[in-house]
């Protein structure tokens, strides 16, 4: 018998970081939120990435994700985007790529990234954003911050057409 072994050329490492593998994927993922007992958001994506066996633990929507908030009244808002990471440590979800956002009230909010702040119950972006209103006013800005149902809009910066009843 003879036995033969090689090793590798260089600085090539063979063994594999688990870190960079996912531990669970999903497909056809409904996660649902609640708040004593009420349903207050369900998040849907094609699908689930889990890397939370790693030191910064996290989910990833690498196909998309939608959000639907559903606040008090029963009313609902949807939010879209094509991309999205939900880090367990800090209960923040990033959304990213063409973050459309369509609230209870039928304002048209877009985007290129989003936060949202599952503990604090709040949505954010730094980033520039374009909306009309129900009424037609149009609306640019660089920055906003809004509660979970999208009834007290803080924008940081904006300019835009107003559209006034005399």
């Amino acid at each position: 018998m003879f036995f033969y072994c090689c090793a590798p050329k260089g600085n090539q490492n063979n063994t594999i970081n688990f870190t960079e593998v996912a531990q669970g994927v999903g497909k056809e993922v409904v996660v649902k939120y609640t708040d004593s007992g009420r349903l207050v958001a369900i998040m849907k994506a094609p699908v689930f990435k889990d890397f939370t066996h790693i030191d910064f633990p996290y989910r990833e929507f690498p196909k998309g994700v939608e959000l639907i908030v559903f606040d008090k009244k029963g009313g609902q808002s949807n939010v879209k985007a094509d991309f999205g990471v939900q880090y367990e440590l800090t209960n923040l979800v990033d959304l990213r790529g063409n973050v459309k956002i369509v609230t209870a009230d039928s304002v048209l909010v877009n985007a290129p990234q989003l936060y949202w702040d599952q503990k604090l119950h709040w949505l954010y972006t730094d980033n520039d954003y374009d909306a009309v209103l129900k009424n037609g006013a149009k609306n640019k800005g660089a920055g906003f911050d809004v509660n979970e149902d999208f009834t007290n809009f803080r924008s940081r910066t904006n300019v835009g057409t107003q559209i006034l009843n005399d």
